[in-house]
């Protein structure tokens, strides 16, 4: 027999649920599931794609592998964290802000693919390099 790691409430081996390491009853599991913080990484790819759109025009060459960087990792890993908040094993209240990191990454990528598409039109023309 442990006590909830939250609410203190004596646990029998049936009705232990481990969160990370720590046993906690099914109540605060539920609560945990439905008001506990957000993924980290989530709100560091939100922020990494306000830094894209920041460095467009600063960047220069490193613009569109910085945009092709943050679009990938934009769609691969907010996409597992919206499965794991449907799974129940993340937290409901990071559904908005993995939708928005998906967003980003896909104004990301467009600005990544709209300097490629700029830079091959001017690059194939003849007045570019001389």
């Amino acid at each position: 027999m442990a006590p909830c790691a939250r609410c203190g409430t004596f646990l029998c081996g049936a009705c232990t649920e481990l969160v990370g390491e720590t046993a906690c009853c099914a109540d605060c599991v539920a609560r945990l599931h439905q008001h506990g913080p957000p993924s980290r990484v989530v709100q560091v790819l939100i922020g990494m794609g306000l830094v894209g759109f920041f460095c467009f025009a600063a960047c220069g060459p490193v613009a569109p592998v910085l945009h092709l960087v943050v679009a990938v990792l934009g769609f691969w890993l907010p996409t597992r964290e919206l499965r794991r908040i449907q799974r129940g094993e993340g937290p409901a209240r990071g559904t908005w802000q993995a939708k928005a990191a998906r967003v980003a990454a896909g104004l990301n990528l467009v600005l990544a693919l709209a300097w490629i598409a700029w830079f091959a039109f001017y690059a194939t023309r003849q007045d570019f390099f001389r």
